[in-house]
């Protein structure tokens, strides 16, 4: 699958499958932004944009992460 020059938001991003769901598209070429209410892990996502601590089920707090996601 070709994702070149995609956005991919991915929520739950720091857990096993969000993690595994962003790194195959960065592998695909896509541009990741990973969302998740959890703080940030670090390293394990390094070419993602993280936004740790985001609370979803917030609208401001989710539309504000979708839009600094859509720089």
């Amino acid at each position: 699958m070709d994702l070149e020059g995609k956005l991919i938001v991915v929520t739950g991003a720091f857990g096993a499958l969000g993690s595994a769901v962003t790194l195959a598209a960065q592998v695909a070429g896509a541009r990741v932004a990973a969302i998740d209410h959890a703080p940030s892990p670090g390293t394990a996502l390094a070419a993602a944009e993280l936004f740790g601590g985001v609370d979803l089920a917030d609208t401001k707090a989710a539309g504000k992460a979708m839009e600094r996601a859509a720089v």
